[in-house]
């Protein structure tokens, strides 16, 4: 899943070698912790939060069928 998540914040952001992700497991709940550069965070934020809403959104769907629990965070 990490891999999925990176593919999409890497194509939304110019300063692609800046991005970190940071994955936590504990049993069957995943946390991911977002890193971007911060000229590039509104484009992974999003107006209004809609971009990350969708990445949470995709990011839940892959979780449901893989029956664990994912957070993602973005800083």
């Amino acid at each position: 899943m990490k891999d999925i998540l990176e593919y999409i914040v890497k194509e939304l952001v110019v300063k692609k070698d800046q991005v970190n992700i940071k994955e936590e497991k504990d049993g069957n709940f995943i946390r991911y912790t977002v890193q971007v550069d911060k000229d590039d965070f509104g484009k992974v934020i999003g107006h209004e939060g809609k971009i990350a809403k969708s990445i949470r959104a995709i990011m839940g769907a892959i979780a449901t069928i893989r029956d664990v629990k994912v957070v993602v965070d973005i800083r």
